[in-house]
């Protein structure tokens, strides 16, 4: 069995943030098509202030909760509210597990995450949003306990989402709007995830270059 510390936390967020120098300008991209042509921008603006906070050697739920305040305060989009009440409900979930976080419990986390991000926006399940993304790779990774299956698991469940719902209309945000038009786009936010879950991946790997998840984005950007 594995386990996860503030600092693994860190260095996480740090790739991440990294990510963004390639994957901002593809995510505006896709966001234009549905939304205000941000998220990409509004990511890396959040990515930044997350890795900048030192949450080094401190309790997980103690490096969750200073990170929600962070995001919070970095930024007003609603997929950044999202995000920073996913970190609200893991810092609050974390208390109540072992410290460092067995591998195994990384499901847990994402449930309570995908369920705060339910509340505060009002959605369900199956309405094309990031948190359809959340709740695959929660069920992919759902008792595994070795960070490498688990990482397979979660590229892997996050890009198929994906594919599963393109041909649905979006049923929440500004893409409401036009259900025709949105049912052949994927969702920003789910491409986000995917886009940096795969960047995370792709960083242990000497010589790999980060890339956008293949079948998410159109040819110009692949």
């Amino acid at each position: 069995m594995t386990y996860f510390i503030s600092d693994d936390l860190s260095l996480l967020l740090q790739r991440a943030a990294d990510s963004m120098t390639i994957l901002e300008a593809p995510l505006n991209a896709a966001d234009r098509e549905l939304g205000d042509g941000d998220t990409g921008t509004m990511l890396t603006r959040l990515l930044r202030a997350l890795a900048g906070v030192d949450i080094r050697g401190i309790s997980l739920s103690e490096a969750l909760n200073t990170l929600a305040f962070t995001a919070s305060a970095s930024t007003g989009s609603s997929l950044g509210t999202l995000i920073s009440a996913a970190l609200f409900a893991t810092a609050q979930r974390t208390k109540s597990l072992t410290d460092p976080l067995p591998a195994s419990d990384t499901a847990t986390l994402l449930r309570s995450a995908r369920d705060a991000m339910l509340e505060l926006g009002g959605s369900r399940l199956n309405d094309k949003t990031i948190i359809d993304s959340v709740d695959a790779v929660a069920h992919s990774i759902d008792g595994l306990d070795n960070w490498s299956e688990i990482t397979v698991a979660a590229v892997e469940a996050a890009e198929a989402v994906i594919l599963q719902f393109r041909g649905r209309p979006c049923r929440v945000g500004r893409a409401r709007i036009w259900p025709e038009k949105s049912r052949n786009l994927d969702d920003p936010g789910m491409v986000a995830f995917a886009a940096l879950l795969k960047a995370i991946a792709l960083a242990d790997r000497h010589g790999q270059r980060n890339s956008m998840p293949k079948n998410c984005l159109s040819e110009e950007f692949r």
